[in-house]
């Protein structure tokens, strides 16, 4: 059976996956994979850490001018109580973003579709 979820939706059940991804990071110690994939993808990121003393989530971005120079990576850092806050800043809505999206949802427990499929705004 198929979902369709507009952009608007979308966003929403990301919201509520973000928090789930919160809980398991908070009580794992460590960040899902899925969690690692979103963030490495809304923010273009080389690395993604959790450093587990500081409670927070370090993000690691090439910010260098050009391609043949050394990377130069600035890293970030955000508490992991607020994560759904900074990544909802970060939410994209491109129709391939919005595939990756639906796709990561997919891949979640508490979507018992077979697929997920986009409808326009």
């Amino acid at each position: 059976m198929a979902s369709y979820l507009n952009t608007n939706e979308i966003r929403l059940s990301l919201r509520q996956l973000v928090k789930q991804y919160v809980e398991e990071c908070e009580t794992c110690q460590e960040l899902p994979e899925e969690f690692i994939s979103l963030i490495k993808h809304n923010f273009l990121a080389k690395y993604v850490y959790y450093n587990k003393g500081k409670q927070q989530i370090e993000i690691g971005i090439d910010e260098s001018e050009s391609p043949d120079t050394y990377p130069e990576i600035k890293v970030y850092k955000f508490p992991i109580n607020k994560a759904t806050k900074w990544l909802d800043k970060s939410f994209k809505d491109q129709q391939s973003d919005l595939e990756f999206y639906g796709k990561l949802l997919n891949r979640n427990d508490s979507f018992y579709s077979s697929e997920i499929v986009l409808m326009s705004r």
